[in-house]
C-alpha cells in the first residue's frame, strides 16, 4: 500500500505494512563460483563475531530491559545514510549479480556496524533465506511529487495527491491477496544452502514484523492538510477510511498467518521504530510458521503528533487496538510526541514499549510511565548534521535525557539519520559517547 514504507529486505528495517510492500522482492537466483567464495568469506568473518560470548551477554541485557527488570539502558542504531558511510571500501560490493549483491550488502553492513559502532547490537549465528511472498496491495497506488537535496539519499520530501475526498472513493480500497511462491522460495533456499554449506546455518524466514501506521498511510491518500481538516469538517469520512484500511490490514495479516509466513521477532529484530525484541515472555519461536500470539506487534500515528489526545484516541487508538490486541506484547509510536498521551495508550492491553521522540519531554515521560513500560528514548540526530560535530553537545543533550529517565526501563535508539555530512566517524563517535553514558547507569 504505502510505497515509501520500508520492506523487510534490509536487516535494519523497522518492518512492513500488510500491503504490497510486505514482501521480499524475488531476484533470479544466479551467482558465480567467485560470488559464492566472496559470500563465504564474509560469512566466516561474520560467524567469528556472532559466536563470541558477548552476544549472549547482550541478549540477556536486552531481555532484562524488555522484561521490565532492572538493567542499564541499551543502545541501538538504525536508518543510517549508507551512501555516506563507506570507508576504505568496506561497503563496496564485489559480487556480480543482483542476487549475490543483496546478500553481500547485508553481510557487509552488519560487519561494518560491528567494527565501528556496535553499541548494544547483537549478531545472531544464522543466515536467513527469505520466503518469496506476493501481495496484491489494497487497490490504490500513491500519487506524489518528491524533492531531494542529495540524489544519493533515499530521504526525500513528499507532496501527496488527494485521492479520497468522499465515501464513494473508498470503493477503490480492497483487501489484499497474499500468496506464497513455494517454487521460488525453495529455489532461493537451495541457493543459500549451496553457498554457505558448513559456514553458517541457513534458516527459511517469513515476515518477522509489520510497520503498522494506518493513519500515516491515509495521509498519503488524502494529503496532510486535507486529512487534518477532515478530522474537524468530515469526521465520518476519516472514520470510514480508517475502518476500510483496518479491514484490509487485518485481512492481510490473517493470510500471512494462515500461509505460515510469519516469523519470530523475539530476536535481534527491531520492534516498530524501536530496539530489539528479545524477551523471556515470548517463545524463541521459529523463522516461519509463527502465529501472532507468539510475536510482538507495533503501531504508530506520526501525523497525529499535534492532534489532541481525545482526537488521537478517537481516530487512531480505537482502531489500532484491534491490531495490537492480536499480539501479547506491542510497541507504540515513532516520531510523534507521546509523553502527553500516555493515558490513552494504557488502553492497549499488550503495550510494553512507548516511543519517546526528540519532541517529547523525557522528564515528564519518566514521571507518567515509571517502570510500567519500556521508554524507547529517541535522542535527536541533529548534531550529526551540523557544520561542526560537537561531542560535548552530544554528551550534554543525551546525558540530560538519560538523567531524566534514570530508574526507568530504557532503550536508546538513534535513528532518522539523514546525513553525517559524509563523515561517518561522526556517527561512530556518537555511538561510542552515548554507549559510555548508558554503561555508566548501572
Amino acid at each position: 500500500m504505502a510505497s515509501n514504507m520500508s520492506t523487510h529486505e534490509s536487516f535494519d528495517a523497522p518492518g512492513t505494512a500488510v500491503s504490497n510492500d510486505a514482501v521480499y522482492q524475488y531476484l533470479p537466483v544466479t551467482y558465480t563460483p567467485a560470488d559464492a567464495e566472496i559470500l563465504r568469506t564474509l560469512a566466516k568473518e561474520y560467524m567469528a563475531y556472532a559466536t563470541l560470548p558477548i552476544q549472549q551477554q547482550t541478549i540477556r541485557l536486552w531481555q532484562r530491559v524488555n522484561d521490565l527488570q532492572s538493567a542499564r539502558p541499551v543502545l541501538i542504531h538504525s536508518e543510517i545514510p549508507w551512501h555516506e558511510m563507506n570507508v576504505d571500501d568496506e561497503l563496496t560490493l564485489r559480487t556480480s549479480t543482483p542476487f549475490a549483491r543483496r546478500i553481500e550488502e547485508d553481510f557487509r553492513r552488519r560487519l561494518y556496524l560491528w567494527r565501528h559502532m556496535p553499541g548494544d547490537m547483537v549478531l545472531e549465528p544464522v543466515c536467513y533465506a527469505p520466503m518469496i511472498i506476493e501481495n496484491s496491495g489494497i487497490g490504490l497506488a500513491i500519487e506524489e511529487e518528491t524533492r531531494a537535496l542529495d540524489e544519493k539519499n533515499n530521504i526525500v520530501g513528499h507532496a501527496f495527491t488527494s485521492q479520497i475526498s468522499c465515501l464513494e472513493d473508498l470503493e477503490q480500497l480492497t483487501p489484499p491477496v497474499v500468496t506464497l511462491d513455494r517454487d521460488k522460495t525453495a529455489e532461493t533456499l537451495a541457493a543459500y544452502q549451496d553457498i554457505f554449506r558448513d559456514i553458517i546455518p541457513v534458516e527459511l524466514r517469513g515476515c518477522p514484523g509489520f510497520w503498522f501506521a494506518p493513519m500515516d498511510d491515509i495521509v498519503q491518500y488524502m494529503g496532510v492538510e486535507d486529512l487534518l481538516c477532515n478530522l474537524m469538517d468530515e469526521p465520518e469520512l476519516v472514520h470510514a477510511t480508517m475502518r476500510r484500511v483496518m479491514d484490509c490490514y487485518l485481512a492481510g495479516l490473517e493470510q500471512y498467518e494462515a500461509l505460515g509466513c510469519l516469523a519470530t521477532n523475539n530476536i535481534n529484530y527491531r520492534i516498530g521504530s524501536g530496539g530489539y525484541g528479545y524477551t523471556s515472555e515470548l517463545p524463541r519461536g521459529t523463522a516461519h510458521g509463527m502465529r501472532c500470539t507468539g510475536m510482538w506487534g507495533a503501531a504508530a500515528s506520526q501525523i497525529f503528533t499535534s492532534v489532541s489526545p481525545a482526537m488521537h484516541d478517537e481516530f487512531s487508538i480505537q482502531y489500532e487496538k484491534e491490531w495490537l490486541d492480536r499480539f501479547p506484547l506491542s510497541y507504540y509510536g515513532c516520531c510523534e510526541r507521546l509523553d502527553n498521551k500516555i493515558d490513552i495508550l494504557r488502553q492497549i492491553r499488550s503495550l510494553r514499549k512507548i516511543s519517546i521522540s526528540p519532541w517529547s519531554d523525557a522528564a515528564h515521560a519518566a514521571e507518567v510511565i515509571g517502570r510500567q513500560y519500556v521508554i524507547s528514548l529517541k535522542p535527536s540526530p541533529a548534531a550529526l548534521a551540523f557544520e561542526n560535530f560537537d561531542e560535548e553537545a552530544v554528551r550534554r543533550d543525551v546525558g540530560e535525557r538519560l538523567a531524566a529517565v534514570r530508574g526507568c526501563n530504557v532503550e536508546v535508539v538513534i535513528k532518522d539519520i539523514s546525513t553525517v555530512r559524509y563523515q561517518p566517524e561522526r556517527l561512530w563517535r556518537w555511538v561510542e559517547i552515548v554507549h559510555a553514558l548508558c554503561q555508566s547507569q548501572t
